[in-house]
């Protein structure tokens, strides 16, 4: 049997990443704005900056004003109200998975980079009945493989969520065909969703999302903002 709770059906994951800018209040609200739009699932970026980047790096201090200690990540939880939505956390190690391991939590996702991270992949192998989702976009073949054969292992049927890795995404790097790449490759293995990084004011970030759901897909993640 599955550790984890994914059902068949697609289902639409409102991805706030950095949207809040480090306002507590904002990411609340974000978040629950989402929830009332009906959305099946939100997702928060759980980081510390020491842990994405080296302290020399030119975005260090950005990140550091943008990020939650755990006492606000335990609010910004106990304020949400879920209703019959999810919440995932993307992790992008230990000590992010640590504050991300909260009860309210249903799933947690890996980025591109982080499809090596044996430290990360294994404590997330050994967490039950959560979702795990692995960001495919800026991964090759051999590496997405390596994170999937670890959580086969124990049993878990994680998602690839396909996804090419600049902000916003030109549609002709878009490459929707990799989800069936993905699929011949990994087949029953896997689930499979699109992560959509189109720019919001582009008509074609309504339309490839819905062409996405011609490949028969179970996620599809939108980042959202209040207002653009």
């Amino acid at each position: 049997m599955e550790k984890n709770l994914i059902t068949s059906s697609t289902k639409i994951i409102a991805e706030i990443a950095n949207s809040h800018q480090g306002d507590l209040e904002q990411a609340i609200r974000l978040a629950n704005k989402c929830i009332e739009a009906g959305a099946d699932a939100i997702k928060f970026q759980v980081y510390f900056a020491e842990e994405l980047l080296h302290v020399n790096h030119q975005r260090f201090q950005h990140f550091k004003k943008q990020s939650f200690n755990p006492s606000e990540w335990n609010t910004i939880f106990k304020k949400i109200k879920k209703k019959n939505s999810k919440i995932y956390c993307d992790v992008f190690g230990l000590q992010s998975l640590a504050i991300a391991k909260n009860k309210k939590v249903d799933g947690f996702k890996v980025h591109s980079s982080d499809l090596i991270n044996k430290n990360l992949l294994d404590k997330l192998s050994r967490i039950k009945k959560k979702d795990i989702f692995l960001s495919s976009g800026g991964s090759t073949l051999r590496e997405i493989s390596y994170a999937v054969n670890i959580f086969k292992k124990n049993k878990i049927k994680p998602v690839l969520m396909h996804g090419y890795q600049s902000y916003p995404t030109k549609i002709k790097d878009t490459n929707l065909n990799r989800i069936n790449l993905l699929k011949n490759i990994f087949k029953q293995s896997c689930f499979y969703g699109y992560q959509d990084h189109i720019a919001g004011d582009d008509e074609m970030s309504s339309i490839i999302p819905l062409v996405s759901l011609s490949l028969n897909i179970d996620f599809i993640e939108k980042h959202v903002t209040l207002n653009r």
